[in-house]
């Protein structure tokens, strides 16, 4: 019993900086993608503008390739990032499958932030149980500055564990709303508008 008490022990303090260093990395990672989303606050007035042109165009009875002249004109966000798709597979034709392929790629990039709302809490959790082991030892030794370093490593990994988790669930909220407006408004555009016909 005090053998599989000791490698218990062992295991757990051998993660512990493993697991700091991991909240350290989701700061850094958090702060890339905080920056990402400033950057496409900022674009999201041209993206509004694109998608506003394309639904008059749409409502006056403009055909696709009307359509496809305004979605050029994109430089941002989803609009230019499908435009990027049409050109890569080579044209009006394959709309349905870049609309599919951009759902695909919209879907990965919340799945990070969704990772990372699960995650960052549990690595905040575990940077805060682990140190409580060494800090009951200096507890019951009487070693005060043992207890005192390892708590203030605990609590701080609980709250960069949860503000990793608040920001995260805050960016994945804002990223979805908006990826889902923009998505909706582009596959209804480019799947009912009427095509011109092929010579």
């Amino acid at each position: 019993m005090k053998l599989l008490e000791q490698l218990l022990s062992l295991i757990s303090e051998s993660v512990l900086l493993p697991t700091l260093a991991a909240i350290i990395i989701l700061v850094a990672w958090s702060a890339m993608l905080l920056g990402g989303l400033l950057r496409e606050w900022l674009g999201r007035r041209h993206v509004v503008a694109i998608l506003a042109e394309l639904r008059r165009a749409h409502v006056d009875g403009g055909d696709q390739v009307r359509l496809l002249h305004i979605l050029s004109t994109a430089t941002t966000g989803l609009p230019a990032r499908l435009q990027q798709l049409l050109a890569q597979w080579g044209g009006a034709g394959d709309m349905p499958h870049c609309l599919v392929d951009l759902e695909i790629e919209v879907a990965a990039s919340l799945s990070r932030l969704t990772w990372m709302t699960r995650i960052a809490p549990m690595l905040g959790l575990m940077g805060t149980l682990i140190p409580l082991g060494p800090a009951l030892t200096g507890l019951a030794s009487g070693d005060l500055a043992t207890l005192s370093s390892n708590l203030v490593v605990a609590f701080t990994a609980t709250v960069v564990g949860v503000l990793l988790g608040c920001c995260s669930y805050t960016m994945n909220l804002v990223r979805k709303n908006w990826y889902q407006r923009d998505l909706s408004t582009l596959e209804h555009l480019f799947t009912f508008a009427s095509r011109p016909a092929i010579p």
